[in-house]
């Protein structure tokens, strides 16, 4: 069957009702061919939309010529192509900072109605196997990649995964379409360069069908993951909870080494999180959750933080210290707070003032002392019945988790604690004024 006709079956297989299309158009052979493909199949079907992207990562001396290049052919094939300069952080891998960089542009243009269409082909697919491999990965990670799947929650669909470079090669010279070879695709220093150029020929040469095996293992793999979801789902369910997407440890101790795994990988990857090592699951499982009943214990890793709170594990982003801040504050201002909080506005009204901040309307006295926002207080508060109370009761009492007690603004009139905006206030009277 022609490339064509294969192509256009596997969209009819696995987008029926798709029409719009955003195509991962570097230049290289590979996007080429899909841009070629998916012209082509617009002319037998005119209803469908494409739009094509380019991401100009600024990493190589040509980037400028291929994006030229790229316009070339887009206008070529009537696609209108949008071109997204980027910056890449280098501090985790210059591949993984720039495939950061290049997902976090494609999901600002990517439209409700459009999917994302990427050029992977047979050949990618043995690669991102044997570097899962390399990694020591289980199922899910030798799976590799499928035909449609979202990172990030970004939707790909990657139809030229069952065919060859080869196929694709002889496709793009039969429609005379120009591509342009990356430099950077010679430099071994790279896993996936070196698995292409120095490991994988001399495997097809002695195993000429050795991608076909490895993208059958990945599809075992795959169905074996799915397995293990599909088994999984009700125990998973049972400690799910969706509304603050927490893990409940109630019944953690009760199943096994490998349920225990297995359920964890699972509530991370709803979270989208990447996977930790075998290691470092470990690691969560001793230090966080079987961690003494008295201590709030917590995992960094990555840019993230899981924490325990009350028998239930959540994730957190890596927060600032606060406990330092010090932030001025006049009656009808409004500040910004540190560390994406938001901002507050304190507002006077025929009461004394009010405090607004988030969802949160807090009710104060007026008073004649310098007012401050701060972070941190251990001391005690007295309540409404006269009672000197310390905070951390109150905090408990409240059920706010002990890391999202040092992001919730505190009032200060002079070195008095006043209040914590939306949850309590202090009722003490010896150093508030009320004769504004």
């Amino acid at each position: 069957m022609p490339l064509f006709d294969r192509f256009r079956r596997q969209l009819a297989e696995h987008l029926p009702s798709q029409t719009d299309f955003l195509l991962g158009f570097s230049g290289g052979l590979d996007s080429t061919a899909l841009l070629g493909l998916f012209a082509e199949l617009r002319e037998k079907q005119p209803h469908f939309t494409l739009r094509a992207i380019h991401i100009h990562h600024g990493l190589s001396p040509h980037a400028d010529h291929w994006v030229r290049h790229c316009q070339s052919i887009c206008r070529r094939l009537a696609i209108p192509l949008i071109i997204e300069k980027v910056s890449v952080d280098t501090r985790d891998g210059i591949e993984a900072g720039a495939r950061q960089a290049r997902y976090g542009a494609i999901k600002r243009h990517l439209r409700n109605s459009e999917i994302l269409v990427t050029a992977h082909h047979r050949q990618d697919q043995t690669e991102t196997f044997l570097l899962a491999l390399k990694r020591g990965s289980g199922p899910a990670g030798l799976s590799a990649m499928a035909v449609k799947s979202a990172v990030d929650n970004l939707p790909i669909f990657r139809p030229l995964l069952p065919f060859s470079r080869a196929e694709l090669e002889h496709y793009v010279r039969t429609v005379n379409l120009p591509w342009i070879e990356d430099e950077s695709n010679a430099d071994n220093q790279y896993d996936r360069n070196f698995l292409r150029n120095q490991i994988l020929p001399p495997l097809r040469r002695r195993w000429p069908h050795f991608d076909r095996a490895v993208q059958r293992s990945a599809r075992h793999c795959a169905e074996q993951q799915q397995l293990i979801h599909d088994l999984l789902t009700e125990s998973f369910r049972q400690n799910y909870r969706e509304s603050d997407r927490t893990f409940d440890l109630s019944r953690f101790p009760h199943y096994s080494a490998l349920q225990q795994n297995a359920l964890l990988r699972r509530w991370l990857a709803e979270l989208g999180c990447n996977m930790p090592s075998v290691v470092q699951l470990e690691q969560l499982i001793r230090d966080v959750i079987f961690a003494r009943a008295d201590r709030n214990p917590q995992f960094h890793w990555q840019n993230q933080v899981i924490r325990r709170y009350q028998k239930r594990l959540y994730v957190t982003a890596n927060f600032a210290d606060l406990s330092a801040i010090r932030l001025n504050i006049q009656p009808n201002q409004t500040i910004t707070l540190p560390d994406n909080l938001g901002t507050l506005r304190l507002c006077e009204t025929h009461d004394g003032l009010l405090a607004e901040w988030a969802h949160h309307r807090q009710p104060l006295p007026a008073t004649d002392l310098p007012i401050q926002i701060r972070f941190a207080y251990a001391g005690k508060v007295r309540t409404r019945n006269g009672i000197h109370q310390d905070i951390k009761k109150l905090w408990q009492q409240a059920n706010v988790p002990v890391w999202q007690r040092r992001r919730i603004p505190l009032i200060f009139y002079g070195e008095q604690f006043k209040s914590a905006v939306g949850f309590f206030t202090d009722y003490a009277e010896p150093s508030i004024k009320t004769g504004r």
